[in-house]
Order: C-alpha cells, then structure tokens, then sequence
C-alpha cells in the first residue's frame, strides 16, 4: 500500500512540474492566458517547476532506494509528461488546474510524511 501511495505522489509531483516547465513556454502559456509571458514567471515557472521534479524524487528513493527509484522516477516522469501533453492538448484549462492541486496535494503529503 505504501509503495503505491509513494508512487501517486511522485507522479502527482512529476505531472505539476512537467506542467509548469511547459508553461514556462510562451507557445503553452498562450493557450491558457490572452496576456503575454512576463521574463520574470517565465523564471518562476522554470524554477518551482524545477523544485517540484526535485522534490518528486524523494518518494521514489525512499520505498525502492537510490538505483531502482531513479529508474522508477524517470517512468513516472514519462507517464506524468504523456498525461499533461494528452490534457493540454483538448482541455487547456482542466490541466493547468489539475497540475495546481497535484503541486498543492503533494507538497502538502510529502511535508506530512517528513514530519513522520
């Protein structure tokens, strides 16, 4: 049960930083915003988002250890990627806000989980 609660949530954490390093692109910015992509959260996206894929690694290392969770992480990252390509492309809005509660839900799970 806990290695497949670890494994939702790196890929909740995968798909929200997946999500904000392509919206750090003017290109996917555009299909969810009319307002032009500011130099400064194009910089934010990159870096949370960045944090965020970071942060995603933890549980993958802490249930099946350092070599067998990267490998673990870069699956989920590509599963997490495919989702976010499939959602953005039909339902811009829908996953921009799924890829917010995920950051939120997981940050939240894995602060829980370290205070343990």
């Amino acid at each position: 049960m806990q290695m497949l609660l670890m494994m939702l949530l790196a890929t909740a954490l995968c798909y929200a930083g997946m999500a904000g390093l392509s919206l750090a692109m003017p290109r996917h910015y555009s299909q969810l915003n009319s307002a032009k992509l500011l130099v400064s959260r194009t910089r934010l996206l990159r870096i949370s988002s960045t944090m965020l894929l970071i942060v995603s690694l933890w549980p993958a290392i802490s249930v099946w250890g350092v070599v067998v969770g990267i490998v673990v992480w870069l699956g989920l990252l590509s599963v997490a990627a495919l989702i976010w390509v499939g959602l953005l492309a039909y339902w811009p809005r829908f996953a921009a806000t799924k890829a917010l509660l995920l950051a939120l839900i997981g940050l939240s799970a894995c602060i829980v989980l370290w205070l343990n």
